[in-house]
């Protein structure tokens, strides 16, 4: 393995550092390299502008056939040729986001004028991400990525980076330990088998986090998104792949610009933020069109 790629993997497999309205001690972490899609890329009808969010994404998610965007002020969304809306009530700092069944779940750091601890614990919504409220944690964890498949969340704690997990939908915790995780995804039908990313490749448990084994025929991945039965990956320099067989092997698909920041999935659609454009492909990963532009502050 060359050392350029090496060094390259290590910084993009780095937790991204977030503003937080108190002083919070957190490893170093550097942002990843990304580059912008090409200038000449014309957009298509669909493409909106985004300049009406705020603050950096952190993560994307659907809700039906709504984009969310997790951001530095707050959960928004973009519906189908609309412009984007904030969707949460209060612009907090939105650093993880899953969807649980019915609920949606969130991690971060309050916004202007929350009366919250630093770290928020894990946040819950019933009303599709317009109010929030404690669930767990609050004023002790800081979930930069989190996963869900039915009453198990597993998230990873900022600060440390270890990995947690709850079976009773986020009420009580376990620390599992298992550093070194960038992203993770969970099989919506069987959770026990997690896949995560690190900088040396792909691992995957099979004993619900108690411990991990490396993918040793998968492609170099920084980010997951399960949808189904397809488990989909983004590379380092912008490729997708999918996996239906909890990764094992992985099918090379379409490509973006370089290596997104953000991924998400449902059904065969599947968003890619690089840059400030969010990339959308209705076709399981093969192709791929700009959904929304002019993103601000990446």
């Amino acid at each position: 393995m060359q050392i350029a790629r090496v060094l390259g993997l290590a910084a993009a497999l780095t937790l991204a550092a977030c503003g937080t309205s108190a002083d919070v001690a957190e490893a170093p972490s550097p942002s990843p390299v990304i580059a912008a899609p090409s200038a000449g890329s014309p957009a298509p009808a669909q493409s909106i502008s985004g300049a009406e969010v705020t603050g950096h994404i952190h993560n994307l998610g659907y809700d039906g056939l709504q984009l969310l965007m997790g951001t530095h002020e707050g959960l928004w969304g973009q519906a189908p040729g609309s412009p984007p809306v904030q969707v949460s009530a209060d612009p907090f700092d939105v650093m993880g986001l899953t969807n649980a069944d019915d609920r949606w779940l969130a991690s971060g750091h309050p916004g202007m004028g929350m009366d919250a601890p630093a770290d928020l614990g894990l946040l819950q919504s019933t009303d599709q991400g317009r109010t929030w409220t404690e669930l767990s944690l609050g004023g002790e964890i800081d979930f930069h990525r989190l996963a869900a498949s039915r009453a198990v969340v597993v998230g990873l704690n900022a600060h440390d980076g270890r990995l947690l997990r709850s079976d009773d939908g986020g009420t009580t915790w376990t620390d599992l330990g298992i550093p070194g995780l960038y992203d993770l995804a969970v099989n919506p039908a069987d959770a026990a088998i997690i896949v995560g990313t690190t900088e040396n490749g792909p691992v995957r448990s099979i004993d619900s986090g108690a411990s991990f084994q490396p993918l040793a025929s998968a492609p170099l991945l920084a980010l997951l998104a399960w949808s189904g039965d397809a488990l989909y990956g983004a590379g380092l320099d912008g490729r997708i792949f999918a996996s239906t067989d909890n990764g094992v092997t992985w099918q090379p698909l379409g490509s973006v610009a370089s290596q997104p920041t953000a991924l998400a999935a449902t059904g065969t659609t599947v968003a890619a933020l690089v840059g400030d454009t969010v990339l959308e492909s209705l076709d399981g990963g093969d192709s791929f069109t700009m959904r929304l532009t002019d993103l601000g502050a990446h």
